[in-house]
């Protein structure tokens, strides 16, 4: 596994520092126990059955061989964690136990650690989490399951939210498959299903006789720095997912044919729609950055059971070395505004590509040892990439070298693909595949500060004029763009405007943006909102606060930003702008009922909630707090 190992321990230390109690459990004692160091629970169960928000379940070394059951609910402020006691491994063991046994059970789970522990031979499926909420599954080795290793789900779409598992080791799970059927039915190592927002990253999965991970039938999944090989079928499976990123996976097969399908590898990365009573077509997802050998297909979506074709999804800058068969394949469907590009396709052997049917764009890829067939598109380069060692299982044996034909003929993602697999800044002039080598200086990407302090300092007639304070850019703000209810009005090239197309009597909304030569922009100031008045002595007091804003949820979510949306409030009158808080700060204003904060550092949970205002200064309660948990940047390998 790549991810920092002292950032992990630093989660674990936080969560832990919050805690109101530590309770303790060891293989000698007993469950009527005070619970204490020297006096511990028998069972993790009773531990957790009278844990508190913000306790801690310190868990002896040891092996315990009875199944857990745990339904405990931390807050967001004080988490609930049950770990292994520092310095000693607790083993759950399930031999022995019914052959229907889950042998780690959270049902309904919020707030919640699980950390730290050894899970083996399950009878069922190793950690289950039904109907959590922000639960995580971290730093656990789990092996010799019958089924999945981890699975979260629940019993409605949505049911589950915020999923986390991160930095455990899986294998040899999934034995129901030991004898590889054909005809599916078997279950994937690491799975989420009916669970909107996941985060599944820096975990290393190998040799499981199912795929390693699987995202069905959930929104907003991050798939981010996994380790997978010589897993049964393929890498990583998008069944019925939508808004899913995979990012940075390294994705291999060592040639064990103990773990091959109808005689050939795992495929490496696959889109599809199978059949369920509750579908959820795969559409919006992105794939980017990952390095993926050796694999049967390197991308491949297949339209089978249900089909649907790929939507709206996009798939650049990885690397893709010799696969047994197609390196792409895409099956005929009806796909619709998708995009293949920036990758690298390097191969030799197989059969080169299987393309069918219309709506996915390729351009501007690097062929090599391969017949891109009706896979060319613009822009593409055709030579050697010149990877530091071909054929290699390790990631840095793809970083491209001196003389590579992918060096700068990039298409310019530089908005979308911020990083490169190995966390690495990308930069102008932007390279093909999943290693960005050229570090010279970028272009002017910086945009200006927001203009602050938008005021009024004249009304009569039929003008409002209106100020405010410049901004600042690490070149020159070049002019600034005013809007009147988030319509663009004008462009100065002063910090002042006067708008003379105004009635008395009517609200106003006034924002401004900077922007700088390079075309880059600020986002828009906090509103200022104007009514002027037909004459003295008239009063329109509103005195009605708005509703609070509804449905606050996880709208897209990049490297180091989160969009984030809500259910437009009610308000007598009319609500005018919404304030939004980041961890209790206020961070800016939005005129819609959607919002983008920016700056977000990798490896951190962000909590935010969002007010309405109308235009007399009436406010509304808050909504309630949404926690997005930011992706961890790697070390360079």
């Amino acid at each position: 596994m790549r991810l920092k190992a002292a950032a992990v321990a630093v989660l674990i230390l936080v969560s832990a520092a919050a805690h109101a109690a530590e309770r303790f459990v060891a293989t000698s004692g007993n469950d009527a126990n005070a619970g204490t160091l020297a006096s511990p629970f028998k069972t993790i169960n009773k531990a957790a059955a009278v844990s508190l928000p913000g306790d801690v379940v310190s868990v002896r070394g040891g092996i315990y061989n009875t199944a857990v059951s745990v339904s405990a609910k931390g807050t967001a402020t004080a988490r609930i964690v049950i770990r292994s006691y520092p310095g000693e491994k607790a083993v759950i063991d399930g031999t022995g136990l019914g052959t229907s046994t889950i042998l780690v059970n959270f049902s309904g789970t919020q707030y919640l650690d699980f950390t730290g522990f050894e899970v083996r031979n399950a009878p069922y499926i190793g950690i289950n989490i039904r109907n959590g909420h922000s639960t995580r599954i971290a730093d656990n080795v789990i092996h010799h399951t019958y089924r999945g290793a981890v699975y979260f789900g629940a019993d409605a779409m949505g049911g589950s939210t915020d999923a986390i598992i991160e930095n455990n080791v899986a294998y040899n799970n999934v034995l129901e498959n030991t004898a590889h059927s054909t005809s599916g039915g078997w279950a994937g190592t690491l799975v989420i299903t009916r669970t909107n927002g996941a985060t599944i990253r820096g975990n290393r999965v190998y040799n499981n006789d199912g795929e390693a991970i699987i995202v069905n039938r959930s929104d907003n999944a991050l798939v981010y720095g996994n380790e997978l090989f010589d897993n049964f079928s393929q890498g990583v499976f998008l069944d019925n997912a939508r808004f899913t990123t995979v990012d940075s996976n390294l994705i291999y097969s060592t040639g064990n044919t103990r773990y091959f399908r109808d005689g050939f590898p795992g495929q490496g990365i696959a889109i599809a729609n199978e059949t369920y009573t509750d579908s959820n077509p795969s559409t919006d997802n992105t794939i980017v950055n990952n390095i993926v050998v050796g694999t049967r297909w390197g991308f491949y979506y297949g339209n089978f059971e249900n089909g649907g074709g790929l939507k709206n999804t996009r798939v650049a800058n990885n690397t893709f070395h010799k696969t047994a068969q197609e390196i792409v394949r895409i099956a005929v469907d009806a796909h619709a505004n998708s995009v293949i590009e920036n990758n690298i396709f390097h191969t030799a052997g197989g059969s080169g590509t299987s393309i069918a049917g219309s709506g996915v764009t390729f351009r501007n890829n690097n062929w090599y040892g391969v017949n891109a067939g009706a896979a060319a598109g613009s822009g593409d380069v055709i030579g050697n990439p010149n990877f530091a060692n071909a054929g290699g299982f390790t990631a840095n044996d793809y970083r491209v070298q001196t003389g590579s034909v992918a060096i700068a003929r990039a298409a310019d993602l530089l908005a979308v693909v911020k990083n490169d697999y190995f966390g690495a800044a990308r930069a102008l002039p932007f390279d093909i595949g999943a290693h960005q080598y050229s570090t010279g200086a970028p272009a002017d990407t910086q945009a200006p500060t927001v203009p602050a302090g938008v005021r009024a300092t004249d009304g009569q007639g039929s003008t409002i004029s209106i100020t405010w304070n410049g901004a600042t850019d690490n070149v020159g703000v070049s002019g600034y763009t005013v809007l009147r209810n988030g319509v663009a009005i004008a462009d100065v090239t002063t910090n002042s405007y006067n708008d003379r197309s105004v009635s008395p009597k009517v609200l106003y909304n006034y924002q401004v943006v900077a922007y700088d030569a390079a075309g880059n922009r600020s986002a828009a100031s906090s509103v200022l909102s104007v009514a002027w008045k037909a004459s003295e002595g008239q009063s329109d007091a509103d005195t009605v606060a708005p509703s609070a804003p509804l449905n606050f949820r996880v709208a897209d979510k990049a490297a180091y930003t989160v969009t984030m949306a809500w259910t437009v409030a009610n308000d007598n009158v009319g609500v005018t702008k919404y304030r939004v808080y980041q961890n209790g700060v206020l961070i800016g204003h939005s005129v819609a009922n959607a919002f983008t904060a920016t700056s977000l550092e990798t490896g951190k949970t962000y909590s935010f909630t969002v007010e309405a205002v109308d235009a007399a200064g009436n406010v509304s309660q808050q909504s309630g707090t949404l926690y997005v948990a930011m992706a961890k940047k790697r070390r360079a390998a």
